[in-house]
């Protein structure tokens, strides 16, 4: 038989033991939240680009300012797009963003159901062309077409090279190499995102060469992206609620106003 003493000390044991279990339990709960994140995405200024080796941007502003307030530290990495998105799919990465919705996407990833930034796609001619434009996806079938490689342009263009009607494309793995082959004469037009696009013809030199075709201007929202997991999920929820909270206080408006009145990629900055 086991005496009072041999009981007393077996559960003042037992109670050590789940004391100590707690704790540890309670630290590696910490330690888990303080795993810096890997954050994938690709350079497409002004959204997000690399100055002196630092991530900047519109959307590297937003993004930040959400993980700061939950107190998650990231590393945000530039790859090509194709890679970045492989990465997140094979969980790899932990985020990803500036993303375009598509149904076949979301098979392998977690949209966020908050709009990082709503965007708005163009197409870009030169001044000088001879191709008139009146705005109808289908005419885009009958140009030679420049864009980035495995980047969507949105439902609308996206279902047209999809199904044939875009059919003369030439993938580049940049926007400014899509531009580069327009002042070529390698392209007839190049399919952009309006702001990212004025961006690269500005550091180009090419404003009084390329300009955007006023009757294409495709209003699409772009979103952050999670790796389809438990942690995931469990990350998809705290965003949404924190650019929520962002955009209610004040805080995204005046991100979005400073990119309004900037005309130069180095004043993309907040409260750096």
């Amino acid at each position: 038989m086991i005496g009072n003493g041999a009981r007393k000390t077996k559960r003042a044991f037992n109670s050590l033991y789940i004391f100590m279990w707690g704790v540890f339990s309670i630290i590696m709960s910490g330690l888990v939240h303080a795993k810096t994140l890997r954050i994938v995405t690709l350079e497409y200024p002004p959204y997000q680009y690399l100055e002196n080796n630092v991530p900047k941007g519109i959307g590297v502003e937003i993004v930040t300012e959400v993980f700061k307030r939950l107190k998650q530290p990231i590393n945000i990495q530039f790859l090509p797009w194709g890679r970045a998105i492989r990465e997140l799919q094979s969980g790899h990465a932990d985020g990803i963003f500036t993303i375009y919705f598509s149904k076949d996407r979301q098979q392998t990833m977690l949209y966020s159901d908050q709009v990082l930034i709503m965007q708005s796609v163009s197409i870009f001619t030169r001044k000088d062309t001879d191709i008139r434009l009146v705005g109808n996806i289908r005419e885009l079938g009958e140009v030679r077409v420049g864009l980035v490689r495995n980047v969507s342009y949105g439902t609308e263009i996206d279902a047209a090279i999809k199904s044939g009607v875009i059919d003369q494309l030439v993938e580049t793995n940049s926007g400014t190499q899509s531009f580069k082959l327009l002042l070529a004469d390698r392209v007839d037009v190049v399919i952009s995102n309006k702001l990212g696009g004025m961006n690269i013809v500005q550091r180009l030199g090419l404003q009084n060469t390329v300009v955007p075709n006023p009757l294409y201007e495709l209003s699409i929202p772009s979103y952050f992206a999670f790796s389809k997991n438990a942690q995931g999920e469990k990350l998809k929820a705290q965003f949404d609620k924190t650019l929520q909270a962002i955009k209610a206080d004040g805080t995204y408006d005046a991100i979005l106003q400073l990119s309004r009145n900037c005309r130069a990629a180095t004043c993309f900055e907040v409260g750096e």
